[in-house]
């Protein structure tokens, strides 16, 4: 009996290996890098658009453009006017922002191991130990 169920066991795993149903966790775990990969593409448009906005500004300076006539340049973006210097200086205050954010709050990755709470509990035992010594310590008929 017990022979006639391992095979049947065996030829259901081997009929089941390569079943579809098993790969759709491949699918669902592709699903949640979606938004990541949006955020990172527009983060890279951005900053090529920048890059492109620097570069006009720097093409202007090189032409001899005064510096008034530089402040009013404007793009058309998206349907929206753009003032390129404005903009650049707005970009440059966020990115000083986010760098005062980032360096104020650092995120320390720590998590608790097997180890370190046996280290505490160690510790914290050890500390009770010491106390009820140091209590039950007799100095000849005197209690310490």
């Amino acid at each position: 009996m017990q022979r006639n169920l391992f095979l049947f066991f065996l030829l259901g795993v081997f009929l089941f290996w390569k079943d579809p149903i098993l790969s759709i966790h491949l699918a669902f775990a592709q699903n949640y890098n979606e938004p990541d990969e949006k955020a990172l593409e527009a983060e890279k448009e951005r900053k090529k658009f920048l890059e492109e906005m620097q570069t006009l500004l720097d093409a202007a300076m090189k032409s001899g453009f005064s510096e008034k006539e530089i402040r009013e340049i404007t793009i058309t973006r998206k349907g929206k006017v753009v003032h390129v210097w404005d903009f650049l200086e707005q970009e440059k205050l966020r990115e000083k922002k986010v760098a005062l954010a980032k360096k104020r709050s650092k995120q320390l990755d720590r998590y608790l191991t097997v180890m370190d709470i046996a280290d505490e509990l160690e510790s914290g035992e050890t500390r009770d130990l010491d106390a009820l010594k140091d209590k039950s310590i007799f100095v000849g008929a005197e209690e310490k």
